[in-house]
């Protein structure tokens, strides 16, 4: 969108909503608070079923809640039409008008806003631009791809230059690559407008890649609200390290508390590490530490050099002995599974390199970095 199409932002909060269905035990969405401060793209990641998109159809006003409140700049908005609450929305089916060209439907917002033809068609043209569509405006959707009608839904929602942008699951159609695309471009043009944004997916890749913020969603409630890389390297519980992204968990048999975060954590596979956690673990009892696949070396036993670790050569941590049983080549990434002396299974994932690849059967040693394990708890 160029420069000249503003778009007013937003200060969201979400304040003690709560959706129960009649006739059901559990809430759908369970009293949650949320913040999300002017101009962020939040994303509402979790499973089908978690509560997200209740909670993007109530934001929009398309459900009441039972309880709580959606603060937008200061004003609770429960009980506010849909179409007075200023707000641009894009659903998964995308919910075009077969029967109108794509500069009508882009401007049925405007129009039913009764501005003026030419800025109406003015503000379309411009929206268009902003997608690369403009060329295509007299087409109807069916006439369309599945990127170019995401494309159309985006500008319809953009060209009202509403405060809160809100996006349900919009690539969730759209073959890998394309989806790789579209999430660029639409977190581009959100940076460019500055368009407070709350994105629904069930897509890790799609959070992390286009999020300020992530609000992991699990029955109803949020299970962690912070930036990516906190979400991925310092999960809140075990739910969050499986549910985003690859994990190895390691049980403790001993906790001990240093305070700020910090515990001295023995476990059978280990040995004793200083390790930092989640703040409050007060015994072993279903604590574990979290390790990344990505963040082990791995060498052949009896190789003379020390394992490597994300790139690096990292000595004087914990070695352990192990057998691989599985391998699994996807290009630039090796993931291997290796069996461990306390039983269980440790998962790998290393950058290819020719002429080095370890096949099943080998004998390996794994490499620990005490900094990249995280200690968590049962919840």
């Amino acid at each position: 969108m160029s420069p000249e199409m503003s778009s007013a932002q937003a200060h969201l909060e979400l304040r003690g909503l709560n959706k129960t269905y009649p006739n059901t035990e559990s809430p759908a969405v369970d009293s949650i608070d949320l913040n999300v401060a002017e101009g962020e793209l939040v994303a509402l990641l979790g499973p089908s079923g978690c509560g997200k998109t209740t909670t993007l159809r109530m934001v929009a006003g398309l459900l009441d809640p039972s309880a709580g409140e959606i603060v937008v700049n200061g004003k609770d908005l429960v009980g506010t039409p849909v179409h007075k609450r200023g707000m641009g929305m894009v659903f998964q089916s995308y919910a075009l008008f077969p029967h109108m060209t794509v500069a009508e439907n882009v401007g049925f917002g405007l129009q039913m806003r009764k501005l003026p033809r030419k800025e109406v068609k003015d503000r379309v043209q411009e929206a268009l631009a902003m997608v690369q569509l403009d060329h295509l405006a007299q087409r109807r959707p069916a006439a369309l791809s599945g990127g170019q009608q995401q494309r159309v839904a985006l500008a319809r929602a953009l060209v009202v230059e509403p405060t809160l942008l809100l996006l349900d699951e919009p690539l969730s159609n759209l073959d890998a690559k394309l989806r790789e695309a579209m999430r660029r471009e639409i977190k581009q043009i959100q940076q460019r407008l500055g368009t407070t944004t709350l994105f629904v997916t069930h897509d890790q890749d799609e959070a992390l890649d286009m999020a300020d913020k992530i609000a992991i969603m699990h029955n109803g409630v949020i299970a962690q609200y912070a930036p990516p890389e906190e979400i991925f390297d310092r999960p809140a519980t075990r739910f969050v390290a499986t549910f985003v992204g690859k994990a190895n968990f390691i049980e403790a048999t001993e906790v001990v508390g240093r305070g700020g975060g910090r515990y001295r954590v023995s476990s059978d596979l280990l040995g004793t590490l200083e390790v930092e956690g989640v703040e409050g673990i007060e015994a072993a009892e279903d604590a574990a530490l979290v390790v990344r696949p990505h963040r082990l070396g791995v060498r052949r036993r009896g190789e003379s050099s020390a394992p490597q670790i994300g790139g690096e050569i990292v000595p004087g941590g914990p070695v352990v002995p192990g057998r691989v049983v599985d391998s699994a080549y996807t290009g630039n990434v090796r993931s291997l599974v290796v069996d461990v002396p306390d039983g269980q299974q440790i998962m790998i994932d290393e950058l290819t390199v020719r002429d080095r690849a370890l096949a099943i059967g080998d004998e390996v040693e794994i490499a620990f970095d005490p900094d990249d394990a995280f200690l968590v708890g049962s919840r």
